[in-house]
């Protein structure tokens, strides 16, 4: 990987709970114009000598982000959040999610269907894009759903039934299906308000009151 001296920055979101200290293979051909971001939580939070002395000389610029969020997928939820914030900020900036997992295609898929620099990779050292193909609208909705109930639905009462609200929506056709299909979910009317109230932004488009 060249240095990027000149051009726009880049940005590189590690997942170091999946990819540990490999992923950061090639931080020391890194410039002063690119930023590492390392998300980590207490499952893995130690750095070898030999990756401390590597960050050291590299001349990006490191932060470091516990991630201690009671929920699965905690780390994944996190990275996604920041890459919107970020994505909001500077639309030119290119930006690689370093990691193996593959619960972020989804969402990748659909920055990149919106003309965003966006992809993934297994070390920062690996040039490879793992996002090639064209993004169908389904999976663009599942991305957008998926992204949405990391940031809105964080109380264990939903993580429980997150795949089948998720489903529930991405079925739907009209406002009224939402509201059907989580009644097949949860018994209790309150919970079913609740969750449809939160999900009004997500849904307002379809047909419906």
């Amino acid at each position: 990987m060249n240095d990027n001296k000149e051009g726009n920055k880049r940005y590189f979101l590690v997942d170091y709970e999946n990819v540990n200290r490999d992923g950061l293979n090639g931080v020391e051909h890194l410039s002063e114009r690119d930023e590492v971001v390392i998300y980590y939580s207490e499952a893995a939070e130690t750095l070898s000598f030999g990756l401390h002395k590597r960050i050291n000389e590299s001349k990006a610029h490191f932060d470091y982000r516990k991630v201690q969020m009671p929920i699965k997928n905690a780390v994944d939820c996190r990275i996604l959040f920041d890459l919107e914030k970020l994505l909001a900020v500077d639309k030119k900036a290119e930006y690689v999610i370093v990691s193996k997992d593959s619960d972020f295609d989804s969402a990748i898929e659909m920055f990149s269907s919106n003309n965003y620099h966006v992809k993934k990779m297994s070390k920062i050292g690996k040039r490879t894009e793992t996002i090639k193909k064209a993004p169908s609208k389904t999976n663009q909705r599942e991305a957008q759903i998926r992204s949405f109930f990391g940031q809105h639905f964080r109380d264990k009462k939903y993580k429980k039934h997150k795949d089948e609200i998720i489903q529930a929506v991405l079925k739907a056709k009209s406002k009224q299906q939402v509201n059907n299909n989580l009644m097949k979910i949860y018994n209790a009317g309150n919970i079913v308000r609740e969750i449809y109230k939160k999900l009004k932004p997500l849904i307002k488009d379809l047909p419906g009151k």
